[in-house]
């Protein structure tokens, strides 16, 4: 099957949260109700994805979003999905109902631009916020054109546009226990699809939500055929790495940047400590375990780190801008040698930022770049996908 590779929060902030939920939270697993309505026939299998469950019924598909902020069994949402024109009676369980598949909708998250183009879905897409910050060419073009709406500010959406488009559903993330806007809308009778792919610990964790979202479109065997995919090219890449015989004294990697006088660095729980280990690097806080962010000094990151073999994620584009951010980089081994990476290889000059859209459905080019940055004899005919070196 072909892999198209289309698709931000600003990037500061993205990167702020990404590296400070990278966690995983405790996400709760729910158990099926002995007392639900419906005939139960059985459970998908999630191989990876610790934040959703699904569950047959012969008379609807329920979908369990589960709650990370909670010791509860109690999930964040549910959702139960009944083929348009279904007779059949309703679930009686509290939760969201929804007639499938979806033929319009809202997104309120960059990342799954690239679930909804693999499903063939974009199409139906009629708002999004902040549009100056997408990357996405053909969402772009609809904004240009009028096709799709801006809703504004992510966090804090226009609900009066919201009503103007009438969205059978918006995607929206979920970051914390209570969302405001999220309520507001229901309020108004919109039907909101939460996310949290970006609480999962594992590349492949995260991708594994496009089996989630492509239940709403009644795609399941789609979604499993392209999942399938994703996860045969990471492993074989991984297992590429791990069977290198050129690979032996594995490169010390240092991660992310300074923001506000704090320097956010991966737990060993990560998502990010993750891909270091699958790309065959060392990292000082492999044995951590923490799933969150780790807040450092630059004087700690200048000790922990100043042998690095390389820096992956910093915020800058040129050597001679991280020299004048702060000298006392030119003590870091990666900057003598010129081993920096950024994440700005796909993006606008408006701020979209293709790792932000796209990279959740392609953790093998994600991985790529990665080991092509610290071993590239194994992948002597790859060219960065979402990371490039200063210049």
């Amino acid at each position: 099957m072909s892999r198209k590779v289309k698709s931000s929060l600003s990037l500061i902030l993205f990167s702020l949260l990404l590296s400070i939920t990278n966690s995983g939270c405790n996400l709760q697993s729910s158990k099926k109700n002995a007392g639900e309505s419906g005939r139960y026939l059985y459970s998908e299998e999630i191989r990876y994805a610790k934040g959703f469950e699904v569950e047959y019924y012969e008379e609807y598909t329920k979908v369990v979003v589960n709650n990370p902020w909670s010791n509860s069994s109690k999930p964040y949402e549910v959702y139960y999905l009944y083929d348009s024109g279904s007779k059949k009676g309703k679930a009686t369980s509290d939760g969201t109902i929804l007639n499938i598949p979806l033929t319009s909708l809202a997104v309120n998250t960059f990342s799954y631009f690239e679930f909804l183009s693999l499903l063939g879905e974009l199409d139906i897409v009629s708002g999004v916020s902040d549009g100056f910050r997408i990357y996405n060419p053909d969402i772009l073009k609809k904004i240009e054109s009028g096709e799709i709406i801006d809703l504004g500010d992510p966090f804090n959406p226009s609900i009066e546009k919201t009503m103007a488009i009438r969205p059978q559903a918006i995607i929206n993330t979920a970051y914390a226990q209570i969302d405001n806007y999220s309520e507001r809308l229901k309020y108004s009778g919109f039907k909101v699809i939460y996310t949290l792919e970006w609480m999962e610990n594992s590349p492949l964790a995260r991708a594994e939500w496009i089996k989630m979202i492509a239940l709403f479109f009644d795609k399941k065997e789609l979604a499993d055929s392209i999942f399938y995919e994703i996860e045969n090219r990471y492993l074989t890449l991984k297992e590429k790495v791990n069977a290198s015989e050129n690979i032996k004294d594995r490169k010390m990697v240092m991660s992310g940047d300074n923001f506000q006088g704090t320097w956010y660095v991966p737990g060993g729980k990560s998502f990010n400590a993750t891909l270091f280990n699958d790309a065959g690097m060392e990292y000082y806080y492999k044995n951590n375990d923490q799933s969150g962010s780790i807040g450092l000094d630059i004087e700690t990151v200048l000790t922990q780190f100043r042998n690095a073999d390389l820096w992956i994620g910093s915020n800058a584009n040129l050597y001679e801008e991280l020299v004048t951010n702060d000298t006392k980089f030119l003590l870091l081994k990666p900057v003598k040698e010129k081993q920096v990476f950024n994440n700005h290889n796909r993006t606008t000059k408006t701020g979209g930022n293709d790792y932000f859209e796209s990279a959740i459905a392609n953790p093998d080019l994600i991985l790529s770049d990665l080991v092509k940055a610290a071993y590239p004899d194994l992948l002597p005919n790859y060219s960065f996908t979402y990371i490039k070196p200063l210049y």
